[in-house]
């Protein structure tokens, strides 16, 4: 008979192995199994450190190879610029917590569109994918936590992105008490009442991230509403008031984009870019009323629109029954 005897280094000696062992040295030594031996077996662990060198410094040879460029450009609307009706008239007593939501009264930003430069505010660009070889400097998220505010009965800012991992506060300038509620669909919802002047923020915290941005909206002041765009990867940009764009350190190559507004949700679902090295590839987009009309609410077209604005492809025909 053999008693083993092992001595681990970090990692547990798995039992097949050592009844191959055990099985074989009785095999070998048949004659001498009636007296009890002592074997010890040293088990190395496998060094995952080296193992995992090799690719890992691949593919980062490969992505220096390749190297990173920009995507910039502008999105603008195609017509004059829409004059929308205030949400809250400033001074307009009959909203809820006036003295403080009708001081200045609050805007419609559903579709900021620059007078000037018909640039739309708000519109999202971003990577369709998080891709394997993303630039060393940008692979882990930020530890910045981005701040969602709230102040005169409006949410700031009406748009955001927070990648996976990095916080979120939600905070309120306000006298009076808020109520930010998410509408997700990967992950938790947040539903809080957020106190009056509280500068500390609420953690909000996203864990997967979502296909398309999701909205936000106040349950106590129901004109309130926002959006919000966890996402994996910080290849993403927000147009700002002029319309313009800029996404910095892409992987070179051929690369998929989407875009998406508020009013014509996935305005893009693959917008095909080369990205060339230490180069800005430029790209500019124009749309008009017809592509940024607002969502259908109810009904079967509802349900239509929301699997189209998760980026899926659906054909829907609008007949004589129901046709709005």
């Amino acid at each position: 008979m053999f008693l083993i005897r092992t001595s681990r280094r970090r990692r547990p000696v798995r039992r097949l192995a050592l009844g191959l062992v055990a099985g074989g040295l009785c095999a070998m030594f048949a004659a001498g199994c009636d007296q009890p031996q002592v074997i010890t077996v040293t088990v190395k662990p496998a060094d995952d450190k080296a193992a995992e060198a090799a690719p890992a410094e691949a593919s980062a040879a490969s992505s220096a190879a390749g190297g990173y460029g920009n995507l910039i450009g502008t999105v603008k609307f195609d017509g004059a610029a829409p004059d929308l009706a205030a949400l809250v008239r400033k001074g307009d007593t009959t909203k809820k917590d006036a003295a403080v939501c009708a001081v200045e009264g609050v805007a419609d930003e559903s579709l900021l569109v620059n007078a000037e430069t018909k640039g739309i505010a708000n519109v999202v660009v971003y990577l369709e994918k998080r891709p394997k070889d993303i630039k060393p400097d940008l692979a882990k998220p930020p530890t910045t936590p981005v701040i969602f505010d709230q102040k005169g009965c409006r949410f700031f800012p009406h748009m955001l992105t927070v990648q996976i991992g990095q916080p979120l506060l939600v905070k309120s300038n306000d006298p009076i008490a808020h109520n930010t509620h998410t509408y997700p669909a990967r992950n938790e919802g947040f539903n809080q009442v957020i106190k009056p002047g509280d500068r500390n923020g609420v953690p909000c915290t996203y864990t997967r991230a979502e296909n398309t941005p999701i909205e936000v909206k106040c349950d106590l002041h129901t004109w309130m509403r926002a959006y919000h765009f966890p996402i994996d990867h910080p290849y993403v940009a927000i147009t700002d008031a002029e319309g313009k764009f800029r996404i910095e350190g892409i992987p070179a190559g051929k690369q998929t984009f989407k875009v998406w507004h508020e009013k014509g949700q996935l305005l893009e679902r693959k917008l095909d870019v080369t990205i060339e090295a230490d180069k800005d590839a430029s790209h500019d987009l124009t749309y008009g009323k017809d592509r940024l009309a607002a969502a259908p609410v109810s009904g079967e077209r509802a349900v239509a629109w929301s699997r189209l604005q998760q980026g899926g492809d659906l054909n829907f025909a609008q007949g004589e029954d129901n046709r709005p």
